[in-house]
């Protein structure tokens, strides 16, 4: 694992939660959280932007983070509401969310300074889930409308915790937009994008929105990416052995992105790594690997 680089920091806003899974097991997660982990995982350590409660769970996101030696100089602590938790279940394999409301993450406030301001940081990323409320949401405006370079949202949309407004201004700031197919429909409704065909709206979406890249995610079937001014580009997802769930697949890929496009790969390493890690994922129960070991091939092979 390496410390910080010479590539510029990666600042992360978002929640922090807990998943609990049907047969009560409870695994620390939530998007933003998930991809500052395995970008620690991988070796930098992000600027994790967040709100926990002053409870037990809380007290386990701390020692989780300095466990993984990163930084919680950005994370905040809530006196008077709860760390989030969010019950998963699976509908035909997929996992589907039931996320409890009042919680930690929906009053995120705005950082303190520190020595990775805008034009230190290398890329934000962020999601939709902890815009749901007005505090949290006042502080992504504010960071995202600041002097950062490439913006990354994984748009996560989760019922009813968004809307067509909030799209539209998250579309109108980012560089880099993460989709599946059913977000896909949706951007592109809003968008007013109406080809019927996959490949035709998704290029349609990134040329009217004007992205530097849109990523579109499949699942099983793998992931295109959509480079601006450059042909699309697919991979198909690896056959794995020893499937567990799909939970976090798409964090994992996230973080590979990130990585990618901050430190200079191709369009077409970006995508095979990222695919790779994702279906790694699945192969192990829940969001995040118990230990650093999970990575030390992938920081062997890509030479980390």
């Amino acid at each position: 694992m390496q410390g910080k680089s010479d590539f510029g920091r990666i600042s992360v806003f978002g929640e922090v939660l807990f998943d609990v899974f049907p047969d009560e097991t409870r695994i620390i997660g939530g998007a933003p959280f998930n991809v500052a982990c395995h970008l620690r995982g991988l070796g930098p350590d992000p600027s994790f932007i967040s709100r926990i409660g002053a409870d037990d769970p809380g007290c386990e996101v701390l020692r989780h983070m300095v466990k993984w030696s990163m930084s919680t100089k950005q994370l905040q602590v809530d006196e008077h509401r709860p760390t989030g938790m969010v019950l998963v279940n699976f509908k035909n394999g997929e996992p589907y969310y039931e996320i409890r409301e009042h919680v930690a993450f929906d009053q995120i406030m705005m950082p303190e300074p520190e020595a990775d301001s805008p034009e230190k940081v290398a890329a934000f990323y962020h999601g939709t889930l902890a815009a749901r409320n007005k505090v949290s949401r006042d502080t992504l405006y504010a960071l995202a409308r600041s002097r950062y370079q490439k913006i990354f949202c994984d748009i996560n949309l989760r019922d009813p915790w968004w809307t067509r407004d909030l799209i539209r201004d998250i579309l109108s700031w980012c560089n880099f937009l993460k989709v599946n197919l059913d977000e896909l429909e949706q951007v592109a409704r809003i968008t007013g994008v109406q080809n019927t065909e996959t490949v035709k709206k998704a290029r349609a979406v990134q040329e009217k929105v004007g992205l530097d890249c849109l990523v579109l995610t499949m699942g099983a079937e793998g992931a295109i990416l959509f480079p601006d001014g450059k042909d699309q580009l697919f991979s198909p997802s690896p056959e794995i052995e020893g499937f567990k769930d799909a939970v976090g697949a798409g964090d994992a890929f996230s973080a590979v992105f990130l990585l990618g496009i901050v430190r200079g790969w191709s369009w077409e390493k970006i995508l095979q790594r990222a695919v790779y890690m994702a279906a790694e994922v699945c192969t192990i129960k829940g969001a995040m690997p118990e230990d650093m070991n999970f990575y030390r091939y992938f920081s062997r092979e890509w030479g980390m």
